[in-house]
């Protein structure tokens, strides 16, 4: 086992000092920049401090608040336990303790939702390690061609089960950002869940609005989809803009970022709304965001929703669509938010997602795991992340 006093010193500051509040590939990133820790230990320690946050419980009981931390989940990675530590681990077992510990390392309140709704089997594969996903431009290229590319590259992929641009690659620890399918903007990192929201897209629309673009990757999606549509996309976080123009014009895609004070007497044929949420459907891929999703954060989010969701609607056009789109799997940022909605504002109708997905998916595709009644909803199990999605329509 590679563990030496720099690794352990490190791997301990950065479980000690990291903020549940922060994302933590942000806080990792300016944590190794800040102490020039190299790439080779970067991977290293990214592995470690990941894995620790999702079996935290379990690590947190066998250190008992020790200096010992790092040198346990070095142990466990690397399936090396000492005598002692085995002896330890056997004793939870013999206790009953350590499933609870291992794999339901969630609050409360999670671990709660997840087993009912899901069944304990779940937790193995919330806590799995997520495959790399990437969408591929095809208002660019094929994705034969990007395969064939990135096979030239050392990359290995195999196409996506339902996406028409989606690729997941083998395990590497390649950069992808270095290839030369990204910086052509041939490809995009985007999870199959997320390439598919932009699939709920009516492709007779003429205009959309991207409500809460973050750095624009389902107007990219939609842009690569349907290069006809003409896109704005904003966010409250204008900062963001300047990626959003960046990857717009590597992609080749027509995007405009405005704030919102420039759109706000607009009107959209589709309006679509990504709307900041717990992200419990995408812990997989950010383990460390589970230790801050309570009851209270979601409930206080539902309310940010529905206030989003109402005020949005606004800008949709007669016979227009509002997309709502969440990566959570609560039903109190998804159904409960959607009910309301359309309490308060009849003049909408919900929209059978699997009749959109039908329409803009290849002939035959088999889509049931990512539709539950009317909405899009995507199923745990899969090499994809869970995400939710209404479709509305605004009837004058």
């Amino acid at each position: 086992m590679r563990f030496n006093r720099f690794l352990k010193d490190n791997l301990n500051d950065a479980v000690r000092l990291f903020d549940p509040s922060r994302k933590a590939d942000l806080f990792l990133k300016s944590f190794c920049s800040e102490r020039r820790i190299g790439k080779r230990d970067r991977v290293w320690l990214g592995d470690r401090f990941f894995f620790y946050q999702r079996h935290r419980l379990f690590f947190d009981r066998l250190a008992g608040g020790s200096d010992e931390l790092a040198e346990i989940i070095a142990k466990f990675y690397e399936n090396e336990l000492d005598e002692s530590l085995s002896a330890r681990i056997e004793k939870l077992k013999g206790s009953g303790e350590f499933d609870a510990l291992f794999n339901r390392s969630f609050p409360q309140f999670l671990a709660e939702r997840i087993g009912s709704r899901f069944g304990e089997s779940a937790f193995l594969w919330f806590n799995s390690k997520p495959a790399v996903h990437i969408r591929v431009n095809i208002a660019k290229t094929s994705v034969v061609e990007v395969m064939r590319m990135l096979e030239s590259e050392g990359f290995s992929s195999v196409q996506s089960p339902l996406s028409p641009c989606g690729l997941i690659l083998d395990q590497t620890q390649k950069s992808l950002k270095n290839s030369a399918c990204y910086n052509e903007g041939l490809i995009e990192l985007q999870d199959e869940s997320s390439q598919l929201v932009a699939c709920l897209v009516n492709p007779e629309t003429g205009n959309l609005f991207d409500a809460c673009a973050g750095g624009g990757g389902k107007s990219l999606a939609v842009a690569s989809l349907f290069p006809g549509i003409k896109i704005t996309a904003s966010d409250n976080r204008t900062f963001l803009f300047d990626e959003i123009e960046s990857r717009a014009a590597r992609a080749g895609a027509d995007i405009a970022a405005k704030p919102f004070a420039s759109v706000e007497k607009l009107k959209f044929d589709t309006v679509l709304v990504d709307a900041p949420c717990s992200g419990s459907g995408v812990i997989r891929r950010n383990p460390a965001d589970r230790w801050h999703i309570s009851a209270g954060s979601v409930a206080e989010l539902g309310r940010l929703q529905l206030e989003l969701l109402t005020g949005f609607s606004k800008l949709v056009a007669a016979k227009g669509e509002l997309i709502y789109a969440t990566c959570s799997f609560l039903e109190d940022e998804n159904e409960r938010v959607i009910e309301r909605f359309l309490k308060e504002n009849p003049w909408f109708e919900l929209l059978p997602a699997a009749e959109r997905l039908k329409c803009n998916l290849p002939a035959g595709t088999e889509f049931s795991d990512v539709v539950e009644g009317d909405f899009y909803r995507v199923a745990p199990f899969h090499e994809r992340d869970i995400l939710f999605g209404a479709l509305l329509r605004r009837n004058f």
